[in-house]
């Protein structure tokens, strides 16, 4: 049988998948080789997924990380050649999912009560891979069209301090990431390359991580990779040990990782206390069921109706993005900024701007969100 693909490129490709099998390491290069490969679907798609598949099984070095995410930029940036061009810098802020602690889609909750404190946010990130929902769930279900003209959404940054993009959006049909990214629901490399890469130019950017050893790797790689600010939480829950989230937490201790302006990166813990709020349970947070009830909770805590532990998870993250851009010389000062926005309808009619900027029919968007908020 002939096979549709070259042996010689086939076995090159193929000694990665072992060296991998085997737990060593690839060079910043040859991890950017192999999945600017798979991006370009020049591989079987066994050969791509044997590949992923021992790359997550082992422990992914800062410098493999890089090289994944240099794969990732230069497919992303084919399809997206956007940057947002605002008077100040702007944040990138996702949690790469696959935690044990869920809620709801707090990070894009976060990314609204932020550009409603003044920041601006440019909110990339897909559907629940590894959870009931994920930003582009919420997003949509609160009316924002996560589907549209690109360059709208970059509009929507630049004109409302908020703007969405999926990378499964049909406009990025042909980018070979949707195309790998909806074929996933496991952990791997791609779930932290992902949020590392610049989407739109940002050097300031927060990625909440599922457990504490990936701290150390992601922020090694983002000094690696160019940012000038970031911030990588990842959250406990008191009395549940070994159980995590990928943001800031209200629930126990969050460890972090933190870039600071001059390229130094320090680790420290913080309480609830630290960040301005009381410990909360883990009952007083939980998700919902499906992606409409994770939805509904994150708007009514938009809209400053939701309960007040809600509230004060929101508002300690959406806080971390004012601290990363410095705007606020504490996690408690940016909290307290993050409660009031929506407490005072801010973080709801940034949302509503958003919707107006970024949706080619924000009539329609506006009636899915007031449906939601019931």
């Amino acid at each position: 049988m002939q096979l549709p693909f070259d042996e010689a490129s086939l076995r090159a490709f193929g000694s990665f998948i072992v060296r991998l099998q085997h737990g060593q390491d690839l060079s910043r290069a040859e991890a950017r080789e192999a999945y600017t490969a798979i991006f370009r679907n020049e591989q079987p798609d066994l050969q791509q997924g044997a590949l992923i598949g021992a790359h997550a099984a082992k422990h992914i070095t800062p410098e493999e990380l890089v090289g994944v995410t240099e794969a990732h930029h230069e497919e992303w940036a084919a399809h997206f050649p956007y940057t947002v061009s605002a008077p100040e810098p702007h944040l990138g802020i996702v949690g790469v999912g696959m935690d044990s602690l869920k809620s709801v889609n707090v990070s894009s909750c976060a990314a609204v009560v932020a550009a409603a404190c003044g920041a601006y946010v440019h909110k990339v990130g897909a559907p629940g891979m590894t959870g009931v929902s994920g930003s582009a769930d919420a997003f949509m279900l609160w009316g924002v069209d996560p589907f549209g003209e690109l360059d709208r959404q970059i509009a929507a940054v630049e004109q409302t301090r908020l703007g969405f993009t999926s990378p499964i959006s049909p406009k990025l049909r042909a980018m070979g990431i949707g195309r790998v990214l909806m074929q996933l629901r496991c952990k791997t490399a791609l779930h932290f390359a992902g949020p590392m890469d610049t989407h739109t130019g940002e050097r300031h950017k927060i990625i909440g991580v599922p457990f504490p050893p990936a701290i150390d790797m992601v922020i090694a790689a983002m000094k690696g990779f160019g940012y000038s600010r970031a911030l990588v939480p990842c959250g406990t829950c008191e009395g549940e040990p070994g159980r995590f989230m990928d943001e800031f937490s209200t629930l126990g201790a969050t460890e972090v990782g933190e870039l600071t302006a001059d390229g130094e990166i320090t680790r420290y813990t913080v309480q609830p206390e630290d960040l301005g709020v009381t410990r909360a349970a883990l009952a007083d947070i939980a998700g919902g069921a499906t992606r409409e009830e994770n939805a509904r909770l994150g708007a009514l805590t938009l809209a400053g109706k939701a309960s007040q532990a809600l509230t004060d998870l929101v508002a300690v993250n959406a806080g971390a993005c004012l601290y990363t851009l410095d705007k606020v010389g504490s996690f408690a000062e940016g909290t307290a900024q993050a409660q009031a926005a929506m407490a005072d309808g801010r973080a709801l009619a940034q949302l509503r701007a958003c919707i107006d900027a970024q949706n080619a029919d924000a009539a329609a968007g506006h009636a899915t969100l007031d449906a939601l908020l019931g």
